[in-house]
């Protein structure tokens, strides 16, 4: 009996064992288990709350596949809405290598479309990738003619169009070949021309199929059109008066810029060399940049205008008052200041048509350099303009208060200091406003694809350079510069009054703070007309062989840009209101002037009624003409005697009209 027992209790006991381990692997367990949910639970925090943004791009790269696609951009206009950049649909060629299959005949019918060699071609298709560009902005026959090529497909892309070539290609700059802005207004204003839809993608969808999805080129609607102030026939004429001079000179360069004094704005700027923004890769990047706004250089003579005008302002000299100018050499210091001729006595108004180097520095003298310093500021020298184009300078000035006897001798004719070619337009264009110094501005207006007008520019006036008194007595003393015996006197012209001041500045070696010699900067800088200034234009040629004077080579190119400018801008000439023989119409009754008549009015989608243009200049006849696409024949020269269609009939654009000249008796 007490066996049964003692083996009942043992029994019991390792009953009791056996419970207690099981409890204690229950125990760990659940521990176990609750510790690995937590873990679980944290990392899953931690995934959705902290890492949900870097995950979620995992997840979009594996599902997803970007391409860079040309997107659309919008225009750039001139100020009358000419096209000056564009985009247009082009397609682009690309494969899809996990589904191509291509006969021979097919492989070596696709590489001949592409103009691609079939080893290059066979690379591309056997990549493992899923998307491969083949050729990017072909003809629309190509696309027409791969289409049934398994596995081969078209998109279309956008293409950057300059339909002027290289008109005004300093002041739109260039895109890339992703759509990307590289210069220019192109790059300024990106943030209206750009599309924001851009990405072609490839998806995948949860089965793993993969399609794709390009941005349709309708689609990308959300760009602005940015309007110009810049006129593109202005600007057609200021290109071609600087090339021709440039080369006829040699030069290594050239600019000239048209301002239109009341505002501000800027109708043409143009410099050389040229570049085509269509073909930008085929030029050098140092060809690209708006010098206008970009680079310095030292006025030269024209610097003296500024001088004059201050000491006139603060009525230190009179236009009449006598300086004698030492026949042509003085002596500052160690230094020997030289004029380019000997003179005596002149009065300040001779200081400036003749150019005296030393009437200058002793009427700056008169003024002191702390005056002049601060007039150079109210015009603008020594700072940026504020125009609205990317990469502007703003010169280098010292401080009035350091300046050595010597180099207010030689700010006084323009050498010691830098400007840009365009404040040099604005401060000349200040002195025709009545002192009023105007901010330049290219961009007139930015309108959306619904015509609402988001931005406008307005004309901001930055100072008052110098009384109005002021600056009307000193449009009458430049005056003199282009009359006979002043050193512009081939600016003249017979049709307007012009006013404005030659410059010749010997350049310096870059960073050696040395003069080069034979290299030089000629300009002329001035307005018209100036009994009534309405423009005021700058022309600079760059290092120019052979005659390098400013009244000699920039002079003529700033007579040319303004005569067409003004006839373009309707401004009355004296020759477009005289009257002749050949004036006269039937029945001996005097025909009216050419000012009086109408412009070729348009009266259908292609007829324009044309006027009676008797008497006109051929400036005139093409002014008239504007923007219309007739083909212009002339025969002589003078005034227009005879005109084919007549008066009251209709041109179509594309149709020849044709005019004969004979010199007025």
């Amino acid at each position: 009996m007490k066996l049964n027992i003692r083996k009942i209790k043992s029994q019991l006991s390792e009953e009791l064992r056996r419970e207690a381990r099981i409890r204690m692997r229950i125990k760990a367990v659940t521990i176990g288990v609750g510790i690995g949910f937590a873990i679980v639970a944290a990392r899953a925090v931690e995934l959705h709350s902290i890492k949900d943004s870097s995950l979620s791009w995992v997840a979009n790269k594996q599902r997803n596949a970007k391409f860079p696609q040309s997107a659309r951009r919008g225009r750039i206009l001139d100020r009358a809405g000419k096209e000056l950049a564009v985009s247009l649909p082009v397609p682009s060629i690309y494969a899809d290598p996990r589904i191509v299959s291509l006969t021979d005949e097919e492989k070596s019918r696709l590489a001949e479309l592409l103009s691609m060699s079939e080893k290059d071609l066979s690379a591309k298709l056997n990549s493992q990738r899923k998307f491969v560009w083949l050729k990017r902005r072909v003809s629309p026959d190509v696309a027409e003619a791969i289409k049934g090529m398994q596995g081969i497909f078209y998109i279309e892309e956008s293409r950057r169009f300059y339909p002027n070539g290289e008109l005004a290609s300093h002041v739109l700059g260039a895109v890339g070949l992703e759509s990307e802005a590289m210069a220019g207004l192109e790059l300024s204003q990106e943030k209206f021309l750009a599309s924001q839809k851009r990405e072609a993608v490839y998806r995948r969808d949860a089965r793993g199929k993969f399609y794709f999805s390009p941005v349709a080129y309708d689609e990308q609607d959300d760009v602005d059109d940015v309007y110009l102030t810049i006129d593109k026939q202005i600007q057609f004429v200021t290109e071609n008066a600087l090339k021709k001079a440039a080369e006829a000179a040699n030069a290594r360069g050239g600019t000239a810029i048209v301002m239109d004094i009341a505002s501000g704005s800027v109708l043409a700027m143009a410099n050389m060399p040229a570049f085509d923004s269509n073909n930008y890769s085929k030029f050098a990047q140092d060809t690209w940049r708006n010098r206008a706004i970009t680079d310095t250089i030292e006025p030269g003579l024209t610097f003296k205008v500024l001088i004059v005008s201050s000491a006139l302002d603060a009525g230190v000299v009179t236009p009449e008052q006598m300086f004698d100018c030492e026949m042509g050499a003085i002596t500052i210091g160690k230094a020997i200041l030289r004029d380019h001729h000997p003179y005596g006595k002149l009065a300040v108004r001779d200081i400036i048509k003749v150019s005296s180097n030393i009437g200058a520095l002793k009427i700056a003298r008169e003024l002191g350099k702390e005056r002049l310093g601060e007039y150079l500021k109210k015009f603008g020298i020594g700072a940026k303009t504020g125009i609205d184009y990317p990469g502007e300078v703003g010169g280098i000035v010292r401080p009035a208060s350091t300046w050595q006897p010597v180099e207010l001798a030689t700010i006084a004719f323009g050498q010691g200091i830098s400007v840009t070619p365009i404040q040099m337009a604005a401060a000349f264009a200040s002195i025709a406003n009545d002192g009023k110094l105007m901010r330049p501005y290219v961009i007139d207006r930015v309108v959306n694809n619904q015509g609402i007008t988001l931005m406008r520019s307005v004309p901001t006036p930055v100072s008052q350079s110098i009384r109005e008194e002021t600056a009307k007595t000193m449009i009458g003393i430049l005056e003199g510069v282009v009359t006979q015996g002043g050193t512009g006197t081939k600016a003249a012209s017979k049709e307007y009054t012009f006013a404005g001041k030659t410059g010749t500045a010997q350049k310096v070696i870059e960073g050696s703070g040395h003069y080069a010699a034979g290299k030089y900067y000629a300009s002329f800088v001035g307005f018209a007309p100036s009994n009534d200034p309405k423009i005021a234009i700058f022309v600079g040629l760059d290092e120019p062989k052979g005659a390098y004077y400013g009244g000699a080579i920039s002079a003529p190119v700033f007579k040319e840009i303004a005569e067409a400018a003004l006839k373009y801008l309707s401004v009355p000439s004296a020759l477009s209101r005289v009257v002749t023989a050949s004036n006269v119409g039937e029945g001996g009754v005097l025909s009216t002037s050419f000012k009086e008549q109408k412009m070729f009015q348009k009266i259908s989608n292609d007829g324009f009624e044309v006027p009676s243009l008797h008497g006109a200049t051929i400036r005139d006849v093409a002014a008239s003409i504007g923007q219309a696409n007739i083909k212009l024949k002339v025969h002589g020269s003078g005034l227009l005697v005879d005109q084919s269609p007549l008066a009251g009939s209709v041109i179509r654009e594309g149709e020849t009209f044709l005019v004969s000249f004979r010199q007025p008796e």
